[in-house]
């Protein structure tokens, strides 16, 4: 589809605010950026080639970190900071080239070389980590595409330092598992924690919760390459987002799920098209928007509304948001654009 075509489709189905008061920063244009997280005042974005750019003023200023020695050609599609500091990111690939990697305390006045230490590694052929999730500064969990034990989580209670593998009480799809798009495809909230599946007949959400593991089926569309991307959880509702790869014509998806009704629940159409690659929830008081990217761009729903406003065209795989100060979205091309609330 034509950029020209594109964009006045865009227009049609959802209201424009594209670049107000958008600030835009471009790095290494050989980094595209697929993961970024943001916690207090310290953002991490992470990509391609290695890439590791932090920034510990909420995004206006960014220094590259030197990776782990013999990483340079690995792609870091998740990450995460903890609470003292040190950094995880965590490459995905098949095999070996998958793993999870902790740094040495980076201070603010910004170390450019930590010191790292790898702490997984894909330890088969069919081994591929897609995503992780830190509840605090201790628990956590990674997930990964299915294997021939079936579906695939790690779990860590130690800060990262050492992972294993989670039994999990449910038989895999052939094929099935996340996609390693933005950081996003487990999430959690507390104790409760989700990750979405695809690459099979049936999406599905797997939910943690009240140290159970349950299976929960979705209206999503399956096959090759579609299913559910993205997820976040807010009290007793999961926002899922996704789409199919395979068909980019196709307008993505996006879909609440309530916990205690346990009832799906379609959002308005979206403006975007194949899949959702990544999202975030800006809260606002008593209330939140929704935010969404992917190649085409990133949109934002606020809650109750019947349309999406576009916030920006750039080809934007991952997003964070924080109450007060707005949203992040890092993507293709050393592009890092800051949404202002």
């Amino acid at each position: 589809m034509k950029p020209s075509l594109l964009t006045a489709l865009l227009l049609c189905l959802s209201s424009l605010r594209v670049d107000a008061g958008v600030v835009r920063h471009q790095f290494d244009e050989n980094v595209s950026f697929q993961a970024v997280s943001w916690h207090g005042s310290r953002v991490v974005a992470t990509g391609t080639q290695g890439g590791i750019y932090v920034s510990e003023d909420n995004g206006a200023h960014w220094q590259k970190i030197t990776p782990p020695a013999g990483t340079d050609n690995r792609q870091f599609r998740d990450n995460q900071s903890l609470p003292d500091g040190r950094l995880l990111v965590m490459s995905a690939g098949e095999g070996a080239d998958s793993g999870v990697f902790l740094s040495d305390t980076i201070s603010t006045a910004g170390s450019s070389e930590p010191g790292w230490q790898q702490v997984a590694e894909g330890d088969t052929p069919e081994a591929f980590f897609d995503c992780f999730y830190m509840a605090g500064s201790q628990h956590g969990w990674l997930y990964g595409d299915s294997d021939e034990k079936g579906l695939f989580i790690l779990n860590t209670t130690d800060g990262g330092t050492t992972w294993q593998r989670t039994p999990m009480p449910f038989t895999a799809e052939k094929g099935e598992g996340g996609f390693a798009s933005s950081g996003t495809c487990i999430n959690g909230q507390g104790s409760t924690i989700v990750a979405g599946t695809g690459n099979s007949a049936a999406p599905r959400i797997l939910l943690l919760r009240d140290g159970n593991w349950q299976s929960i089926g979705s209206p999503f569309k399956g096959g090759d390459a579609s299913g559910i991307f993205s997820l976040q959880l807010t009290g007793q509702h999961v926002y899922a987002a996704g789409g199919s790869l395979m068909d980019a014509a196709s307008s993505a998806t996006a879909m609440i799920y309530d916990l205690n009704a346990e009832r799906w629940t379609a959002l308005p159409g979206l403006p975007l098209h194949g899949a959702v690659y990544g999202s975030a929830l800006l809260p606002a008081g008593e209330d939140h928007s929704y935010w969404i990217s992917n190649p085409e761009g990133v949109a934002m729903l606020n809650s109750g509304a019947g349309n999406w406003e576009i916030i920006s065209l750039s080809n934007i795989w991952s997003l964070a948001c924080q109450t007060g100060k707005g949203c992040i979205g890092v993507g293709k091309n050393g592009i890092i654009e800051i949404y202002p609330e």
